[in-house]
């Protein structure tokens, strides 16, 4: 059995989750003057973790029917100004605040996913990028939602004790509960591709004609999939406006959205590995280089070179991203 038979599956989901509970805890059971891993380390591994989700929720409508969105900050926003509102406004707890942000969001891509019934290739990226900057302009234009200070302040998740109570940091619940998500997601993402709504996606993305001429529902599938896109990003955009306690415009901005789909192509669309790849390294190597930065003492930021770099050497050596299936993208 070779290494990527025996990473598959459940084996792989178990053996990440060992090492990310074991990253988390382990200053929890041992007690040593410094941290073996930071609260910094943990941040990170948490924004990790959250991308990763906003990745396998983009992946139903860039990867299984090939559509390009660039609006996806849209739904991602919109979870974290409705859980902030709700917990703020109408004081609900996290809990459902939680649910109803995904709930939300999902709605909001019903119309938001109707130009993808009539447009496709660069006329949807123009489509859902607009779309997306409608939604900030809005935001940071409204009094209800804080204008361009944004919303801070914002509660804190809690089973009978809050998250920021448990653990050595505080960061240690909001990590078991982004895995849980993010696993959750992976493991309907699997289901899903091997579905007849996998297929009917498959159908559609490799021949849009054809599949309706097989009497493929084009517009319902269509639709599924941006809903289910726009539910899971609401539910990931609500756990880190609460982690953060604030949320702001820029959450919901073009810059957003062209890192999620960065995050997709550069691990591999339709490929749920690809994608906690693509959300691990674009969130790491931006860190990295800003350190970089700090120790030799450059004038600007390695990263905004590097990311179009990054981007143009993934289309000309690999266009269907590091772990992505040969097919992709292929037109």
């Amino acid at each position: 059995m070779s290494w990527k038979q025996w990473l598959s599956g459940w084996r792989g989901a178990v053996l990440f989750s060992a090492v990310v509970l074991g990253v988390s805890f382990i200053d929890s059971v041992v007690e040593r003057p410094e941290y073996l891993f930071p609260p910094y380390f943990k941040h990170i591994l948490l924004i990790c973790l959250i991308y990763s989700i906003a990745a396998l929720s983009l992946n139903f409508v860039a990867g299984y029917i090939g559509q390009t969105s660039l609006g996806h900050a849209a739904f991602f926003g919109l979870g974290a100004y409705t859980s902030a509102l709700l917990t703020q406004e109408l004081h609900w707890s996290f809990w459902p605040a939680f649910l109803a942000a995904g709930i939300v969001a999902a709605l909001v891509g019903v119309p938001l996913g109707a130009p993808a019934l009539r447009v496709r290739g660069p006329f949807l990226v123009v489509v859902t990028y607009g779309c997306g900057e409608v939604f900030k302009y809005v935001a940071l234009n409204l009094d209800i939602t804080g204008g361009p200070a944004g919303l801070p302040g914002l509660i804190s998740p809690s089973l009978g004790v809050s998250f920021n109570d448990i653990g050595a940091t505080g960061k240690e619940s909001f990590i078991v509960l982004a895995l849980a998500l993010a696993l959750f997601l992976a493991f309907f993402s699997q289901r899903i591709a091997n579905s007849r709504v996998g297929q009917a996606f498959a159908a559609i993305r490799e021949d849009e004609i054809a599949a309706s001429a097989m009497g493929i529902n084009v517009s319902y599938y269509k639709l599924l999939a941006f809903v289910l896109s726009a539910f899971f990003a609401g539910l990931a955009g609500s756990l880190l406006a609460h982690y953060l306690s604030f949320v702001s415009p820029d959450m919901l901005s073009s810059a957003e959205s062209i890192m999620m789909f960065t995050m997709v192509i550069v691990g591999g669309a339709r490929s749920i590995y690809g994608c906690f790849l693509g959300a691990f390294l674009l969130t790491i190597l931006p860190e990295i280089l800003r350190m970089l930065k700090d120790m030799i003492g450059l004038p600007f930021d390695p990263w905004l070179v590097l990311f179009g770099l990054v981007l143009i050497l993934m289309m000309r050596v690999r266009p269907q991203g590091i772990l992505g299936a040969d097919t992709v993208f292929r037109r």
